[in-house]
């Protein structure tokens, strides 16, 4: 890729995350409303990314393995007493979950709906 290339791309991924990181995605975003979900594969052990946005576009921030649990985060802009999970969707149209590992932990990321299964409260 050329240098030109590769800023162009920088520039675009701080742009989204900017755009699409709204202020619900804080650590604050993670309660007890939220969904766990379990990631799902073919092999138990194989590494599934987490992206630092919603989409394959965007960078590699950490993985996690099939056959573990992550937490969903809940989109807090539903002011219902519905559980919402925090979606977004890329250009090509698929749907990705803004995920953390562990309830107390700061780290975030988006993992592509396919290797996740929502288990959700009911309301």
């Amino acid at each position: 890729m050329k240098p030109v290339q590769i800023c162009v791309l920088m520039l675009i991924e701080i742009a989204t995350l900017a755009i699409f990181t709204p202020k619900s995605a804080s650590a604050q975003s993670i309660t007890d409303k939220s969904c766990v979900a379990d990631i799902v594969g073919e092999d138990i052990g194989s590494q599934v990314n987490i992206r630092s946005g919603a989409g394959s576009i965007f960078s590699v921030v950490g993985t996690v393995s099939v056959g573990n649990l992550v937490i969903v985060a809940n989109d807090d802009q539903n002011k219902s007493a519905v559980v919402s999970p925090l979606s977004r969707k890329d250009s090509e149209g698929n749907v990705w979950y803004l995920t953390t590992r562990l309830r107390a932990s700061e780290y975030k990321g988006w993992i592509k709906a396919d290797f996740l299964k929502l288990r959700c409260p009911n309301p």
